[in-house]
């Protein structure tokens, strides 16, 4: 018998330097984080590789349940170090989540961009 390896990061666990993270521009932060939440998204709904998650749409009518977007929780406060209650999860589009955990992971004197000026 061969002993069980631990199996690979996926989604935000693949993230190793959330300090790297804080120092990206805002633009590829965003995308970073939009990246790991589609990853995570994928595993915790078991999306089939062929299809994708729709970037319009909010992750509840996607299939994010309440114990699911617990799981979600718990892995963004654990792993970025901060807070989106589920239920905001469940509302909110991948795109809105990675825009709010992008200003929150940035550099505090950091401006968002806006594109209504």
């Amino acid at each position: 018998m061969t002993t069980a390896e631990a199996p690979a990061p996926h989604g935000l666990e693949r993230l190793r330097d959330v300090e790297g993270l804080r120092r990206l521009p805002r633009e590829e932060r965003v995308a970073a984080i939009c990246h790991l939440l589609r990853l995570e998204l994928q595993r915790l709904l078991a999306v089939p590789p062929a299809h994708r998650l729709s970037a319009d749409l909010p992750l509840g009518s996607q299939g994010l349940d309440a114990i699911n977007a617990l799981s979600l929780e718990r892995a963004i406060r654990t792993v970025l170090r901060t807070e989106v209650p589920a239920e905001v999860l469940r509302a909110s589009t991948v795109g809105e989540v990675a825009e709010r955990l992008a200003e929150a992971t940035g550099p505090h004197d950091e401006q968002p961009s806006s594109t209504h000026r």
